[in-house]
């Protein structure tokens, strides 16, 4: 599926970078691998904060959670030291404790004390893909070796949309959800987000402020979450990362991605800007500082990258099935009403 930029679609004000992906963000990478048989559709996904040549990185980390945010490691010593060094890997519920334990096995192999900057802790964003799925068929299927061979695919420049990785399986908005992704210049930073659209009432998909989806479903159905990973160049610390995650959010609001029906959502921000400090107190010594203006302008482009990403994500999904009609008319919809505008 083309990007939205070359279907002449544009969601907010601010302009995309390069690739309209996270991965605009320099050393970010992208990694899916695919799980699936005849009754099977699943897989994993990976977000690479910095190349994986670089041995010893720690990265400031802030997130917003609903309700504790569901199936989640990691983040809760992540905020303690404020930073993470560790790969953040989507993976479904029911091999949640085998992924976990994979990102263990990579940890151990880059540094057998697991320290925080080389791998520790491990950060696991869990999802419900069971919409299509069984259970037990996800458990028997997914595989330690799986984790490697997403953590290997992790690369920047373009990335793969829709059903993919973590994707294959998910519902949003009635019909077929998916990962999808975006970014949006601010100034002289970018942000960029990955997020797993797996929640949304049918027919109530709004962007940029205006509904997309037509009558007809109506019966809410399926998981009701979401999980998004937000990156950005700028040179935040935590506390200015949370608040980064929290406009995430709001942009997952906007599009009603997050609705009064979601159960659980997690957005996890970072900034790709490493420093030898210890402490915040130090690190606000040596780094540049974001200024009011700055600051909200980077709010402003999380926000905005949520809603296409979501958008990218929709529009990026195939039928899972022969007769699975109402998405190919749903993004035929999308694209004549957003062209219009």
């Amino acid at each position: 599926m083309k990007k939205l930029r070359e279907l002449g679609i544009k969601v907010g004000h601010l302009e995309p970078g390069a690739f309209d992906a996270i991965t605009d963000i320099d050393g970010v990478g992208v990694g899916h691998v695919d799980i699936g048989e005849a009754d099977l559709n699943t897989g994993l996904s990976v977000v690479s904060p910095y190349p994986p040549a670089i041995k010893e990185c720690a990265l400031f980390v802030g997130r917003w959670s609903l309700d504790d945010g569901g199936s989640a490691s990691g983040l809760g010593v992540a905020e303690d030291f404020g930073t993470f060094s560790s790969p953040i890997a989507l993976a479904p519920a029911p091999v949640f404790g085998r992924v976990y334990e994979a990102m263990i096995q990579q940890g151990i192999q880059r540094d057998s004390g697991l320290s925080t900057n080389a791998g520790w802790p491990p950060i696991v964003l869990g999802l419900d893909d069971g919409a299509w799925n069984d259970a037990r068929r996800v458990y028997d299927s997914v595989r330690e070796q799986h984790l490697d061979r997403a953590l290997a695919a992790a690369v920047g420049g373009a990335v793969a949309e829709g059903n993919v990785g973590i994707g294959r399986a998910l519902r949003a908005f009635g019909i077929r959800g998916g990962v999808g992704t975006a970014s949006r210049l601010a100034g002289r930073y970018t942000v960029g987000i990955f997020v797993a659209v797996n929640g949304g009432v049918p027919a109530s998909l709004y962007i940029d402020g205006q509904s997309l989806q037509g009558e007809g479903m109506t019966e809410l159905s399926g998981p009701q979450e979401f999980v998004a990973v937000v990156a950005t160049d700028a040179p935040l610390v935590p506390l200015q990362l949370r608040a980064l995650a929290q406009r995430g959010a709001l942009g997952a609001a906007r599009c009603r991605l997050w609705n009064a029906h979601t159960r659980t959502g997690q957005v996890v921000a970072f900034s790709s800007v490493e420093s030898e400090k210890s402490t915040v107190n130090e690190v606000l010594r040596e780094r540049p500082y974001v200024g009011k203006q700055a600051l909200y302008t980077l709010f402003a482009a999380a926000c905005e990258a949520m809603e296409a990403a979501v958008l990218s994500a929709m529009l990026s999904a195939q039928p899972l099935q022969v007769g699975e009609r109402e998405l190919g008319v749903l993004r035929a919809e999308l694209v004549q009403k957003l062209k219009g505008n």
